[in-house]
C-alpha cells in the first residue's frame, strides 16, 4: 500500500464492532482513507483552510471513536470560499499518489463536489460504477480510494427565495443526469421491448455530442448552486442531499452558519478531526437519536487498496461484480 501515514500492523486486523465484523480488506481502506484525510488536513493546514468532518464521519467519531463498522467512506465540508481556494492549489499540491478532483478541472464524471483519490487503489462506486466501468470508455477520471468534500454554499434566508434557486437547480440537474446516463452507463441486460429504444439511444450517443449537451446543463446547475454568494447570510447548505431529500425533511439539511462559529476536535481513529462544536445539533438533524447505533447495509462497491484501478481498465474486474 503506497500511503504516508504510519498505521500500526494491529489495525489491519479483522474485529467485530458494535456486532458487526470488519474484515482485514476493509481496514485496508480504512488505512487508505485515514491517510487520505492526513494529507489532505497537510494541504488545508498551509493554506490556513477550515474544514470539518460531516455526515457519517462526523456520527463515527462522536459515537465510534473512529468509522462507523458498517461505513466505507469519509464526508468533509467546508465554506465555499475556502473550497475555492482548495480547487485552486490541488493540482500543485497533491502529488502521485494522490489526486483531487473536482468540477474546477473535471466534468467528465457528474459530481458537485471533489474527491481527494489515492490513484494506486480501485473503489468502484455501485451497479452504476460498474456498469460505467464496463462500457468500454477509457474514462480519464480517477477510480481510486477516496474521501469525499462538499462545499457548504450561502444560501438566502428567505425560505421563498430559497426554495425558488432549489427547484431551478434541481430542474438542470435533473435533466444533466438524464443527458449524464444516456451518454455514459452501459445496460448488459435488457428486456426485449427494451433493447431497439437502448439501441436507439446508444445511436444517438455515437452520433451527436451528448457529452458536450450534458456537461452544459451540468454548468447551468453549477452555476444556479453558487449563484448566492453573501457570507451575512444566516444558514449554508451541502447541495447534493437536497437532489434526493423529500421536502418535509429539507430544513433539516439548513445548516445555521453559527453552527460552524466554534471547532473542536474529535479522535477518529488514530487520528483528532476538527468538528463543528455544535456537532450534537447537527446529527439530530441528520439521522434523529442517533447515540445507538444501528447496523445498516454497507454500500455496493468493489475495493482493492493494493491495485490501481488502472490495472482493471486493462484486464476487466474479477467475476461476480
Amino acid at each position: 500500500m503506497n500511503i504516508k501515514l504510519n498505521i500500526p500492523e494491529s489495525f489491519y486486523q479483522g474485529e467485530e464492532k458494535c456486532g458487526y465484523y470488519v474484515s482485514p480488506e476493509m481496514k485496508k481502506v480504512w488505512a487508505t482513507e485515514l491517510d487520505l484525510i492526513a494529507e489532505f488536513a497537510r494541504v488545508c493546514k498551509k493554506h490556513d483552510l477550515k474544514w470539518w468532518i460531516d455526515s457519517g464521519t462526523l456520527l463515527g467519531a462522536a459515537r465510534h471513536k473512529g468509522f462507523i463498522p458498517w461505513d466505507d467512506d469519509v464526508d468533509i465540508v467546508m465554506m465555499r470560499k475556502d473550497y475555492e481556494k482548495l480547487c485552486e492549489v490541488a493540482d500543485s499540491e497533491f502529488h502521485y499518489p494522490y489526486h483531487m478532483r473536482s468540477p474546477h478541472n473535471d466534468r467528465e464524471r457528474m459530481h458537485e463536489f471533489a474527491k481527494l483519490h489515492n490513484e494506486e487503489t480501485t473503489m468502484i462506486d455501485g451497479d452504476f460504477g460498474v456498469d460505467i466501468f464496463r462500457s468500454g470508455k477509457k474514462f480519464n477520471y480517477s477510480q481510486g480510494i477516496w474521501i469525499d468534500i462538499f462545499p457548504l454554499n450561502d444560501i438566502p434566508d428567505d425560505d421563498r427565495k430559497f426554495m425558488r434557486m432549489l427547484k431551478k437547480a434541481n430542474v438542470y440537474r435533473y435533466i444533466a443526469q438524464r443527458l449524464y446516463t444516456t451518454a455514459y452507463v452501459y445496460t448488459p441486460a435488457l428486456t426485449k421491448w427494451k433493447r431497439p429504444l437502448k439501441a436507439a439511444l446508444h445511436f444517438l450517443v455515437k452520433n451527436t455530442n451528448i457529452g458536450a449537451l450534458y456537461m452544459k446543463f451540468f454548468a447551468k446547475y453549477m452555476d444556479v448552486i453558487n449563484s448566492y454568494n453573501c457570507p451575512d447570510s444566516k444558514r449554508v447548505v451541502n447541495f447534493l442531499p437536497l437532489s434526493w431529500t423529500p421536502d418535509n425533511r429539507l430544513k433539516n439539511y439548513l445548516m445555521p452558519r453559527a453552527y460552524f462559529d466554534e471547532t473542536i476536535e474529535l479522535p477518529f481513529e488514530m487520528l483528532t478531526l476538527p468538528a463543528p462544536a455544535h456537532y450534537d445539533e447537527i446529527l439530530t438533524r441528520y439521522y434523529g437519536e442517533w447515540h445507538k447505533p444501528e447496523i445498516r447495509s454497507p454500500h455496493s462497491k468493489f475495493y482493492d487498496a493494493e491495485r490501481s484501478y488502472k490495472y482493471y481498465i486493462e484486464h476487466g474486474l474479477p467475476e461476480g461484480v
